[in-house]
């Protein structure tokens, strides 16, 4: 495998594993009350405690996300910003597997932190060859060209398309909250749609998901400044994100 192939990886996965962190950990702020009353064992300050550690996973996540942008980037300080990132994110989850004791299964909680490890090894494999090419413009596939007024168009489509999924997974956490059962959870959140799609949100929310994949794409293979690139990656990204999660609550 080519370096360039490597590094492209190591990004993708960042910016993808990033992401899923970051919804992880803000839908474990909105965990309602009555499943909080199927742990009667609880303490009040052990709840205080998840939530604290769930902003740090927040602000944790989010420089995990921005390492792999970076590290897509070839910055000159990418490679120190990789190399701390993933220690950061090892000692994040084992300090949180000492002071709260997960619900999980230990081996499950341990998946992270090793997948960051094989991630570190990847980095530091590399690293003599990273700036071999400091011109290279790392990208996923081969080039088109677009004009710029199809390149906005098509990036304002983007972000409104990876924008409806987005807003909809918002509002079933929102009703997940608020209701307090499962069934009512499920009654509030089909009261924000109209009858005629209640039901048909994750049918909604895939089919916005592939159009903004697809857009992406397009736009990665066209010749576009860094600033469009490192956009349209985000927006490939989550919008990867999130159809993986319509498709999981699917089964």
């Amino acid at each position: 495998m080519k370096t360039s192939d490597i590094i492209k990886l190591i990004g993708i996965l960042c910016i993808v594993f990033g992401s899923l962190g970051i919804i992880n950990n803000i839908s474990s702020l909105f965990v309602p009350q009555w499943i909080l009353d199927s742990w009667p064992d609880i303490s009040s300050n052990r709840i205080k405690l998840m939530k604290i550690l769930a902003y740090i996973g927040i602000l944790v996540n989010v420089i995990y996300l921005t390492a792999g942008i970076f590290f897509l980037r070839k910055k000159p300080f990418s490679l120190n910003l990789m190399y701390g990132t993933l220690i950061i994110s090892i000692l994040y989850v084992l300090i949180s597997l000492f002071i709260v004791k997960p619900f999980d299964d230990i081996i499950f909680v341990l998946i992270s932190p090793s997948i960051d490890l094989v991630l570190l090894f990847g980095v530091f494999r590399i690293r003599k060859y990273y700036y071999e090419s400091p011109n290279e413009i790392v990208k996923p596939f081969g080039e088109i060209t677009l004009t710029s007024t199809l390149l906005i168009i098509l990036t304002f489509l983007g972000l409104i398309f990876a924008s409806i999924p987005i807003l909809i997974q918002g509002l079933w956490i929102y009703a997940f909250e608020t209701g307090s059962t499962h069934a009512d959870s499920v009654a509030i959140f089909y009261s924000y749609f109209p009858n005629f799609i209640q039901g048909s949100s994750n049918y909604i929310s895939l089919i916005f998901c592939l159009f903004a994949i697809i857009i992406s794409i397009i736009c990665l293979n066209s010749s576009i400044s860094k600033s469009y690139e490192t956009l349209h990656k985000i927006i490939l990204s989550i919008s990867a994100l999130l159809l993986l999660l319509n498709l999981f609550q699917m089964m």
